[in-house]
């Protein structure tokens, strides 16, 4: 259970099947946050791996194709525990769905996860995606033009470069604040270079059906 396409089921609301299902066929390795087991178990979908602190599925007999995972340490959160597992395991790209819902509290958290996420690891929202450029670059294909794309820097980041927006950057730096809000696609593909910081990206699409 090494590289690959990861996908990571937090114990949140889960996105539109039509964002999910694919996801799912795509992975080569489903992980599941603790509680998320049991809606995994909801949606059809057998996870490779649960792993968390366990509070939520207690002792429960697992499938023996599922393997178990128990970190106890409750001074991370069971989608930074599964995070660190990917990158761990060498994932070459990692996607999130199930972080909406639940307290305020974990509605910030998995924004912050993404700080020390492995690179090319996507969160999945009902109407949007999000990443995260620390001392690199990410890019976003495939996107409708005319979507919204917003940019956060997690603390001061220099060396800024966006492309494929109407308003581009080139070798800007950012603070934390909302000067990155509300700029638009203009191209299908948008890519976010950070040379020196960590910069959140995004992008929700012009059209939010069903």
């Amino acid at each position: 259970m090494s590289g690959g396409h990861w996908l990571i089921c937090a114990d949140g609301m889960w996105p539109k099947k039509t964002t999910w299902e694919p996801l799912v066929q795509d992975a080569a390795v489903i992980i599941a946050c603790d509680g998320a087991y049991h809606q995994c178990l909801e949606y059809g979908v057998t996870p490779d791996a649960i792993i968390g602190d366990m509070d939520s599925i207690g002792n429960i007999d697992l499938p023996e194709q599922i393997t178990r995972v128990e970190k106890p340490n409750q001074e991370q959160s069971d989608l930074t525990k599964a995070l660190a597992y990917a990158n761990e395991h060498s994932a070459t790209n990692v996607d999130v769905i199930g972080i909406e819902g639940g307290t305020l509290g974990h509605k910030v958290a998995p924004l912050f996860a993404l700080y020390d996420a492995p690179p090319n690891t996507t969160l999945h929202f009902e109407h949007g995606r999000m990443m995260c450029a620390r001392n690199g670059f990410v890019e976003f294909n495939s996107i409708e033009i005319g979507s919204r794309v917003s940019l956060f820097a997690i603390g001061p980041a220099k060396g800024v470069h966006l492309e494929g927006c109407d308003w581009p950057l080139n070798d800007e730096a950012l603070e934390p604040g909302t000067r990155g809000l509300n700029n638009t696609s203009a191209q299908p593909s948008v890519k976010l270079t950070v040379e020196n910081g960590a910069v959140v990206i995004c992008v929700e699409p012009l059209t939010m059906g069903p």
